[in-house]
């Protein structure tokens, strides 16, 4: 028969909402006993998140702080007409911060990777194979729901780290440079650099239609880096072979529609958290704040 086994409380869906939720309920309650179940390899997937220091709260910042693996005091911002360096501190938070403070905080048995949901319930979770979790609660954190139900435009973006040969000149994040040619709709180019050397160069636009192309827009991260002289040693641009992080998505902008719908589509008798709950920002897709305001609560 296949396997069945119970907890406190099982989390379905290991990015960042679930992630903190977990981490969260831990810290608070270290005898609840918790489930964490993603189908991937590892926790948080391949993304980079970002963060103000003022878009969270002291409680949501000391959740935060371990998963940081990169912090500046300052940003800047470019347009065609106006150019402004900020003080606000900006955050960065990695996919693979996050795997290891979850392996590190959290009991071995509360980690399940590679597992395939085939339903929940307030009190289940059931698994492709037929095994079965128990659960006092269940929240169900497993990404969007139905965006069909919903107005959407979207923010599309791909982004690459490269090495510059030399330095890449920057000394704080460039979090938004709309000097570049506007295509589709609202375009800008965002840069973080890791070190010296190391530059993660992502390219952001607004559309009507989901539909990215990624190959075109890894160009467009090439000429934008061949105009800012970051080149490698044997002159071409700096984009390796194989680069250390390359990540793309496509980011709900919601303008109306069935909201109830959308929450009945993730399941209507279940916890929801995360884009499933619909908690992101409408204009952006953005879901940190929300997702570590949902963990402390």
């Amino acid at each position: 028969m296949p396997a069945s086994s119970s907890c406190d409380l099982a989390i379905v869906g290991g990015g960042l909402a679930g992630a903190l939720i977990a981490l969260a309920a831990h810290a608070r309650h270290p005898a609840l006993t918790l489930r964490l179940i993603e189908r991937g390899d590892r926790f948080g997937g391949n993304h980079l998140w970002s963060f103000f220091a003022s878009d969270v709260d002291d409680a949501a910042a000391a959740l935060l702080a371990p998963l940081v693996a990169q912090r500046w005091d300052g940003h800047e911002v470019r347009f065609p007409a106006h150019a402004r360096t900020l003080a606000g501190a900006y955050n960065s938070i990695t996919s693979e911060r996050l795997d290891a403070r979850l392996r590190a905080a959290l009991p071995a048995e509360a980690l399940l990777t590679r597992r395939q949901v085939a339903a929940c319930s307030a009190t289940a979770v059931i698994l492709h194979g037929g095994e079965r979790i128990e659960a006092r609660g269940v929240i169900d954190a497993r990404g969007p729901g139905d965006l069909a139900l919903l107005d959407c435009g979207w923010q599309k973006f791909v982004g690459i780290e490269r090495t510059v040969a030399g330095g890449h000149g920057l000394d704080r994040p460039v979090v938004m440079d709309a000097t570049v040619a506007q295509l589709d709709g609202y375009r800008f180019v965002y840069c973080l650099p890791f070190d010296d050397r190391r530059l993660f160069v992502e390219d952001t636009y607004y559309s009507e239609d989901p539909a990215l192309d990624v190959a075109t827009v890894a160009r467009r991260i090439d000429d934008y880096a061949a105009a800012h002289g970051w080149r490698d040693g044997s002159g071409n641009e700096s984009r390796p072979a194989d680069p250390p992080r390359r990540e793309s998505g496509v980011l709900p902008v919601v303008i109306g529609g069935d909201f109830e719908g959308y929450w009945r589509s993730g399941g209507n008798r279940v916890a929801k958290a995360g884009a499933r709950a619909g908690l992101f920002h409408p204009t952006t897709g953005y879901s940190l704040p929300d997702a570590a305001r949902m963990a402390l609560l």
